[in-house]
């Protein structure tokens, strides 16, 4: 049941204010034609640079943005696609075919958490088409929710009357069956109930559960950048590797090499202790991380505090001449607009030039915290919205980022604490239209 855009997770430029629901221009509007004719006749690349064109004369455009990632999509460039589709909500979020487009693409990818919300807002926006249930159904299914799948696939039914349809009303009668049975067989099989436990006698709900494939993956990923010089890029895979298992010695002794290296003392320190508390860490490692600790409190010692952080200081402290300044702002309002345009990757380019020359810019560190979670480089955007909140604790937009950075990394506890510090926010930053989708979250993680 393919349909004409898709579209996935929402992304939210936090560093400029971006209109809702845009009305384009008579330009914007001539060209978005163009594409939408390229698109039907096939010629997909054509569309891309017609959609372009469409947001280049009014950024913000929700249904250019839903064709780029369309004809993106039929392109089999599925990440940048992706981007395109978030964009797109972003700008409109009441946009419903993107929502529809949304659960498609996310159950193509077998994202089925993302489909499952995506097809929940589509069947609330239209509930006519019968296609946003069977979608729910599909979601659901693959999500592990068989009472919910069975609803929705009957509502599927009732509603279902084109002739044309008849395979999909097959299939959804063949799940509900395959489902009901599963159910059935799940009650036989399960002991007879006891007594409900006291309140104290529950245990506290498990924290998400480490994944020590994805982090060998970046461990191996970031020993190679450590050997490229790229130390950088080698402490964010070495934390992206930390934050899928918390205790892995190697990664955390990897990332006080990678902290170390770029002169951030008292932060490989700390990891370098966590890993001589860490049982499944070996002697020998132990001690490695204890002949390192001594040699960086000796560095920090000889530089009389080295980095900024171990003088005190604000990371990125230093001065910026006037003329680097300027040069790192018009990276910056590059970026922006590269956002906006849903062009993350050129965004992300922008942005580590514009660091590069005034390293002490919170507002570069919150707009490439954007780019990063529109290319879904969640755990990247997570450590960029930290870094901000170091450089200046007062500051909201950060904390919006990182409620949306861990919300896609599946941790929800610490989702929820960023929203409800964003929702609670006087800070100048602050925008409405965002403490309401915070809200909107938190009402979603109940």
């Amino acid at each position: 049941m393919l349909r004409r855009v898709f579209s996935v997770l929402t992304v939210v430029l936090l560093s400029a204010q971006v209109a809702w629901a845009v009305a384009p221009s008579p330009l914007a509007k001539a060209a978005f034609d163009k594409g939408e004719k390229a698109f039907g006749d096939g010629k997909f690349e054509d569309a891309v640079r017609f959609y372009k064109e469409a947001l280049a004369a009014t950024p913000g455009y929700a249904e250019a943005h839903n064709g780029m990632g369309s004809a993106l999509f039929k392109l089999n460039k599925r990440d940048e696609a992706v981007a395109a589709f978030k964009a797109a909500l972003d700008a409109d979020p009441n946009l419903a075919l993107a929502w529809s487009n949304l659960g498609y693409a996310a159950r193509k990818m077998s994202d089925f958490k993302t489909a499952v919300g995506a097809y929940e807002k589509y069947t609330k926006l239209d509930a006519n088409d019968p296609d946003g249930f069977y979608g729910l159904g599909e979601s659901y299914k693959n999500a592990g929710d068989k009472e919910k799948a069975i609803a929705a696939y009957e509502t599927y039914l009732q509603k279902e009357t084109r002739p044309t349809e008849q395979k999909y009303k097959d299939k959804a009668r063949e799940s509900i069956e395959t489902l009901r049975k599963a159910q059935a067989a799940t009650a036989q099989a399960s002991p007879a109930p006891t007594a409900t436990p006291s309140a104290e006698a529950v245990p506290a709900q498990a924290s998400a559960p480490a994944l020590p494939g994805v982090a060998q993956k970046r461990i191996a990923e970031g020993n190679k950048l450590l050997q490229e010089k790229k130390f950088r890029e080698a402490s964010f895979a070495f934390q992206d590797a930390v934050n899928a298992d918390p205790d892995n010695y190697e990664a955390l002794f990897q990332l006080g090499v990678s902290y170390a290296t770029l002169g951030y003392y008292a932060q490989a320190i700390e990891r370098w202790q966590r890993v001589g508390q860490l049982t499944s860490a070996s002697e020998e490692v132990k001690k490695k991380a204890v002949d390192n600790i001594a040699r960086a409190q000796a560095k920090m010692a000889q530089a009389g505090g080295g980095s900024p952080q171990a003088q005190g200081k604000q990371p990125g402290s230093g001065p910026v001449a006037d003329s680097t300044r300027q040069t790192a702002r018009t990276h910056y309002e590059t970026a922006v607009k590269q956002i906006q345009a849903a062009e993350y990757s050129k965004a992300l380019a922008s942005l580590n030039e514009c660091l590069k020359l005034e390293p002490a810019l919170t507002i570069g560190y919150v707009a490439r915290g954007s780019a990063l979670i529109g290319l879904s480089r969640f755990s990247e955007a997570a450590l960029d919205y930290q870094y901000a909140l170091k450089l200046d604790s007062g500051m909201a937009a950060p904390l919006y980022g990182l409620g949306e950075a861990y919300l896609s990394m599946n941790r929800p506890a610490d989702a929820k604490g960023y929203y409800q510090r964003y929702v609670a926010s006087s800070a100048a930053d602050v925008r409405t239209d965002l403490q309401n989708q915070a809200r909107s979250r938190l009402e979603q993680l109940k």
